[in-house]
């Protein structure tokens, strides 16, 4: 390399942060959801309040006219209203079934209180006149009905906001990470390379923009000189073919010598064209995760309402989970065989799965749906182990790790959360599979054949490394699929989707963690779970929060030592749930598990300290 070869250096200058578009993005777009959903919503409200008040009103007019009529029957039979048993239980009653009624109470002739569900009770008087005695009853009317609803409404536009801005935000970020820093990796290392006399061009991977602009015009420079090359070396061969004593072949030789060990002209890079093709596959992939993640809020809850028979009550939100986790590593083992390679094959899967989740909306019977979920786990692993063995993806793989997690746990079960609220969960079941049908092509189609797959790591057995990681998975695993369906999302499907995305947040934002660090939060998830709060709903969110910084800190810091990282989550998920059910049939509470947990780790660890580090430990 000559001497003034940096002065062909080239310089990027990064006007500002990357992460600040993602941000600014991310904002705008949650803002103007949530002001436009905001601006919608007051205008129903302004025209449907007032006749919601009326309707509010005569419903409590209603009401205090009953009960008045009953209150004057007992006086014209001669019973004083002081000495009538069970009034304040009567009115109380009254007051909680009848969402028109806030209130109630029973006043004397004189305006003093017989009985009351409250204090300071205003609201319509009903005079009771009967037997010579004159009382008043006082009806204090809710406050109109849509008030109740309207929480949940405000909540759900919240959420809806939310992740609006954080998919917007996630897309600009990951098509920065996915697309644009590779190609301006490529591009610039196309630059370095041509100043040290490489002449070759990867595939930039964009079509658009500024960057595809540059990459076009320097594989045109390069096209032209590889031409001038080619010339060179045509007007040579010409020259060497009429010379008959070789004096002209030294003299050419001379000449191309140079040129030839100063400047290199490799054949096109076959292998970065895949790579670049392969990248697409990173978003194939975040839509199949995606997909399969939306119904974790309805799994376990779902199978409790189909009442197997001879199932204990404790196994029946498990079994099926367990079952669609035997199956999809099934399909993962064969997708990554040779059949993974038949377009056909890949097409059919992935109707497969989507006709599996459809079919879930007519299912009555406890057995079908675990063979349904069982179909759905063996095609997905089936499709994601194809596009994971047929392509090798020029993404990092904590930067796929970190977009399949944002996708599948994130996004999906707080869009599962919004379309469950509003439609209900066999109908989101329906929903999920049609869509997953009408995106089956666009997962499996239109891949050229490619061989140029991922290779599998040399075969090692299982490390402490691995050990560590299964452990971190383990309880959040259980608090996804089954605690929190069968727990807070029971009947609320967008907080059991909104504990879910909290847990999947703090994991992406989790820095690497020691194992003790680790052990300390599912420690005090534990804590937080076991020990009496004033508000339970709370405990389960921050218990959410620190699972999930403990899983996300974990596998940052183990992921790169571990011998086998996915198959130690797929182990650490089946024990989560096996656990689960062992608790529940043992009627011991989530956070024994969360905490056995964190004991394996600290165990684990202090026993690694103690013997000479082996190759994939920690």
């Amino acid at each position: 390399m000559p001497p003034d070869a940096a002065v062909h250096e080239p310089h990027v200058s990064d006007p500002m942060p990357s992460w600040l578009p993602v941000l600014l993005i991310g904002m705008v777009v949650a803002l103007v959801v949530g002001l436009g959903g905001y601006l919608f919503l007051q205008a129903g409200l302004h025209r449907s309040a007032p006749t919601l008040e009326q309707a509010t009103r005569t419903g409590a007019a209603a009401v205090g006219q009953a009960v008045a009529g009953q209150f004057a029957h007992a006086l014209a039979l001669g019973i004083p209203l002081a000495e009538l048993p069970g009034v304040e239980p009567y009115l109380r009653r009254i007051a909680e079934n009848s969402p028109q009624v806030e209130g109630m109470a029973l006043l004397d002739a004189d305006g003093r209180t017989i009985s009351s569900t409250m204090q300071g009770t205003e609201g319509t008087r009903f005079p009771i006149s009967a037997g010579g005695t004159r009382a008043t009853l006082v009806v204090a009317p809710e406050t109109p009905l849509i008030d109740r609803a309207m929480r949940r409404v405000w909540i759900a536009l919240a959420a809806t906001a939310l992740l609006a801005g954080a998919v917007a935000g996630g897309l600009v970020a990951f098509v920065t990470r996915l697309h644009q820093e590779p190609a301006q990796r490529r591009f610039l290392a196309d630059m370095r390379g041509i100043a040290d006399g490489i002449f070759a061009v990867q595939p930039s991977g964009v079509y658009r923009g500024p960057l595809a602009d540059a990459a076009r015009a320097l594989a045109q420079c390069v096209e032209g000189v590889r031409a001038a090359r080619r010339n060179l070396v045509e007007a040579a061969a010409t020259i060497r073919a009429i010379d008959f004593d070789g004096s002209l072949g030294r003299r050419v030789d001379v000449i191309l010598q140079p040129i030839d060990r100063r400047y290199a002209f490799p054949e096109t890079d076959d292998d970065a064209s895949a790579r670049t093709q392969g990248s697409s596959v990173a978003w194939r992939l975040a839509l199949l995760f995606g997909l399969y993640a939306a119904a974790f809020p309805y799994v376990a809850n779902f199978a409790i309402d189909r009442e197997p028979e001879g199932i204990a009550a404790a196994w029946a939100p498990v079994l099926p989970l367990l079952a669609e986790l035997a199956a999809a590593c099934l399909g993962a083992l064969a997708g990554a065989t040779r059949a993974g390679r038949n377009g056909g094959a890949l097409l059919a899967f992935a109707l497969l799965f989507g006709v599996c989740v459809g079919a879930t909306y007519w299912c009555r019977d406890y057995g079908v749906f675990i063979a349904l979920r069982c179909g759905a786990g063996l095609s997905a692993g089936f499709v994601a182990a194809a596009l994971l063995c047929r392509y090798r993806l020029d993404i990092r793989p904590r930067e796929l790790a970190t977009l399949l997690i944002f996708a599948a746990l994130f996004a999906a079960p707080l869009l599962a959360g919004l379309y469950g609220e509003a439609i209900g969960r066999r109908s989101g079941f329906l929903l999920l599979g049609i869509v997953t049908v009408v995106a089956a092509p666009f997962i499996a189609v239109g891949m050229g054949a490619s061989e140029n797959g991922a290779t599998a790591r040399a075969a090692s057995r299982f490390g402490r490394g691995d050990v560590l990681l299964g452990m971190a998975v383990l309880p959040a695993a259980a608090m996804i699929l089954v605690e929190l369906p069968i727990g807070v999302g029971f009947d609320d499907y967008l907080s059991g989707g909104g504990a879910i995305a909290l847990l999947a947040a703090a994991a992406l934002a989790a820095p690497a963690l020691s194992p003790l660090a680790c052990a300390a939060a599912m420690l005090a998830a534990a804590a937080v779970l076991h020990l009496p709060v004033p508000y339970p709903g709370v405990s389960v969110f921050a218990a959410c929060a620190l699972l999930g910084l403990a899983a996300g800190g974990m596998f940052k810091q183990i992921v790169d030592a571990a011998n086998r990282p996915w198959i130690a989550i797929a182990v650490g998920v089946a024990g989560g749930l096996a656990l689960i059910g062992a608790l529940r049939h043992a009627e011991l509470p989530f956070a024994y598990l969360a905490a056995a947990a964190a004991l394996v780790v600290i165990a684990v660890n202090l026993a690694g300290r103690h013997r000479p580090a082996t190759a994939g430990a920690a």
